[in-house]
């Protein structure tokens, strides 16, 4: 899945106490937990994480007293089982200021045996405002009782690195088209149909990650407009598969996206 497809599965606002992230980079796991984490602190009415709320906002900017990433200590090569019994002691306390408190341990997959198993009884009687995201690369290294306990996420494997200038372009287009601004859509869309067949789908998955990224923040895309976007990414998505080019999957674009 992706992150637009996380989104929709947390939408309810209904979590599981533990994750296990996998799949994608490093970057693409870092974001999942993040948004596991602004689903479990949203203040916000409607579909969770509404990325609008105070506790929303504070987890992007990364100051949500409530959500702790837990890294390991520098120049180690493991997460120690004294850093988990910490971490499992806060654990039980409860939050600051949100309804839940989410604890995400990055590079999960690099506990040691010891440490997994000092997680193991929080992941099995877990405090009812606890929530614990693992991201791990590769979840094979951890214990099946750690994984029993955990609902996994696996994202869309990671493509190779693109274009800068695709990239480049791909937050060109979400800004317009958060914008509302139908001239700056179509200068946006102008680079779209320069791109070849092999550079689209690099562009649509940017564009896909931009656009969520910059849920609710200044400038950036509304809930609503997240939703139309989304569904124009889609359906170009379905038509690159099928070949037809880029100028007309960006006259698609526009025909969704421009103000009626």
């Amino acid at each position: 899945m992706d992150l637009s497809d996380l989104q929709k599965r947390l939408s309810s606002g209904k979590l599981f106490h533990a994750y296990i992230v996998t799949g994608g980079d490093a970057d693409a796991r870092k974001a999942a937990g993040e948004l596991i984490a602004r689903a479990a602190v949203c203040s916000g009415s409607g579909d969770v994480p509404c990325g609008v709320c105070r506790d929303c906002r504070k987890v992007q900017r990364g100051v949500h007293p409530d959500v702790e990433l837990i890294a390991r200590e520098e120049g180690a090569r493991e997460h120690t089982v004294d850093a988990m019994r910490a971490v499992r002691a806060r654990a039980a306390v409860l939050p600051n200021e949100a309804r839940r408190s989410v604890y995400i341990i990055l590079d999960a997959d690099a506990m040691n045996p010891q440490a997994q198993n000092a997680m193991l009884k929080v992941f099995e009687e877990p405090p009812a405002h606890a929530v614990f995201v693992l991201l791990a690369d590769n979840p094979q290294r951890l214990l099946e009782t750690v994984r029993s306990r955990c609902e996994t996420v696996n994202l869309t494997p990671a493509r190779p690195a693109g274009d800068p200038e695709t990239a480049e372009s791909a937050g060109k287009f979400v800004a317009a088209a958060a914008s509302g601004d139908d001239l700056a859509l179509v200068r946006a869309l102008g680079a779209v149909e320069k791109l070849s067949r092999v550079e689209l789908p690099d562009f649509l998955d940017a564009a896909r990650r931009e656009a969520l990224a910059s849920l609710g923040k200044r400038g950036g895309m509304t809930r609503e407009r997240l939703s139309e976007f989304t569904k124009a990414l889609d359906e170009a998505d379905k038509m690159a598969a099928v070949n037809v080019s880029a100028g007309h999957i960006a006259g698609m674009l526009l025909a969704g996206l421009c103000n009626k």
